[in-house]
C-alpha cells in the first residue's frame, strides 16, 4: 500500500510551462456549473485545508535521547499534536516492520553504521508531483528547526494571510544576468495585472453564498514576490519541495517562479524563458477570477509544508458545524421502489 502511495504520475504542470493556451483552454472547459464570484485565491485561503506531509522515522537499532528529542521536537510543531505544521511523523522500526517500500528504501539509502534515517513525504493528495518523496536524510543531518519553518516559508505565509492574492516564489537559479531579467519580467508583470485586473464589487460578492463575511482579512487585488536562493542552506527543504514538484526541475539551472495561493498551494513552475508576460497573466487572471471549480483537488498544484494556523488567522474555526456524533450503529437509508 505504501509502494502504491508513494508512485504517481506527472499531472499537468509541464502544460503549464510550455502549452499556456491549451492549459487555458482546459481550465475553461473544466470548470464547473457551480460557479462562484469569489475570487479562487480567497476561496482557497478560506476553505482548502492544507494536506499534510508524511516524516517517515526509519531505524534498525533503539533511537537514543537525542534522537527522540528531534523526534518529538517536530511531532509537537505538527498537527497531529496540535500544532500548526501540515506534517504527520512516523516511526518504523524495520527489525520488526516488513514493509517492502521501506525495506528499499533503508537499504539503498541508509548509511553504513545504519543510523536512523528521515524520509519526507509530499501529501497523498499532491496527485502530480513525480514520486512523492521530497528528500531522504540521516536523522542526524536533519535540522529540527529548518523543517518545522523557514524565513521564506513564513514570509508567503504572512503575506497569504495579510491579503494578497497570489504569493510567487522567485527560486534564483545562481546565474545573475539570468535571475535579473527573469526577475524583472515577473515584477514587472504583476504590477501590470495589479493595476488591469479587477474583482467582483462588493454587492456582488456578499449576494454571493460562497462569500464568507467572518474572515477579518481584507479582501484586495494584489500580488508579491520571495525570493528563495538555491543554496540558502535555512532553505533547503524549501527548495527540494518545490524543485522535486515536477519531473526534471532538479536538472534545470535556471531561474523559476512558483505562484502560491490560499494556504500555501503551489501552482505550478514557470521556468527560464517562461517567465514571461502572457504565463503571468494567466496565472494572475486564473488566481483573482471566480472559483467556479470549488472542488480543491481538481485544480492544479500541490501544497506546500507550512507552520501556520490558518483556521484561526481566517476565523474559520468559529464557523465550522459541530461533529457529527460518533456511532457505530447502521446508517439505515430508504429505498424507494421502483427501479
Amino acid at each position: 500500500q505504501l509502494e502504491a502511495t508513494l508512485k504517481t504520475t506527472l499531472g499537468l504542470s509541464l502544460m503549464f510551462r510550455f502549452y499556456p493556451i491549451a492549459a487555458a483552454i482546459l481550465f475553461v472547459g473544466s470548470q464547473s456549473l457551480l460557479a462562484c464570484n469569489v475570487p479562487v485565491f480567497r476561496y482557497a485561503l478560506e476553505r482548502w485545508q492544507a494536506d499534510s506531509y508524511e516524516l517517515l522515522i526509519l531505524h534498525q537499532n533503539d533511537l537514543n535521547g537525542e534522537q527522540q528529542r528531534k523526534i518529538d521536537q517536530i511531532k509537537t510543531a505538527s498537527r497531529q499534536n496540535g500544532g500548526s505544521l501540515n506534517l504527520r511523523v512516523q516511526e518504523y522500526d524495520l527489525r520488526s516492520n516488513s514493509d517492502a517500500m521501506l525495506n528499499r528504501i533503508w537499504e539503498d539509502r541508509s548509511s553504513d553504521d545504519g543510523q536512523p534515517i528521515g524520509v519526507l513525504l509530499y501529501s497523498a493528495n499532491a496527485r502530480e508531483v513525480p514520486d512523492r518523496i521530497v528528500s531522504i536524510k540521516p536523522l542526524e543531518k536533519i535540522q529540527a528547526d529548518s523543517l518545522i519553518d523557514s524565513p521564506a516559508r513564513k514570509a508567503v505565509v504572512d503575506q497569504l494571510l495579510s491579503g494578497n492574492s497570489a504569493v510567487w516564489v522567485f527560486l534564483a537559479s545562481g546565474r545573475d544576468e539570468e535571475d535579473r531579467e527573469a526577475y524583472q519580467r515577473l515584477k514587472e508583470q504583476i504590477e501590470w495585472n495589479k493595476k488591469n485586473l479587477t474583482l467582483p464589487k462588493q454587492e456582488v460578492l456578499e449576494a454571493d453564498e460562497f462569500f464568507d463575511r467572518e474572515n477579518p482579512i481584507e479582501l484586495r487585488l494584489d500580488f508579491s514576490i520571495v525570493t528563495v536562493g538555491r543554496d540558502d542552506p535555512n532553505e533547503r527543504f524549501f527548495v527540494e519541495m518545490l524543485l522535486g514538484s515536477e519531473s526534471d526541475l532538479e536538472e534545470l539551472d535556471q531561474p523559476m517562479a512558483f505562484p502560491v495561493i490560499g494556504r500555501g498551494r503551489v501552482l505550478y513552475a514557470l521556468v527560464g524563458q517562461g517567465i514571461y508576460k502572457d504565463t503571468i497573466e494567466m496565472a494572475c487572471k486564473f488566481v483573482v477570477g471566480p472559483c467556479s471549480c470549488q472542488v480543491k483537488d481538481q485544480n492544479p498544484g500541490f501544497d506546500l509544508l507550512l507552520n501556520a494556523d490558518w483556521d484561526l488567522k481566517t476565523n474559520s474555526k468559529a464557523r465550522k458545524l459541530p461533529a457529527a456524533e460518533k456511532t457505530k450503529a447502521p446508517i439505515l437509508i430508504e429505498i424507494p421502489s421502483g427501479r
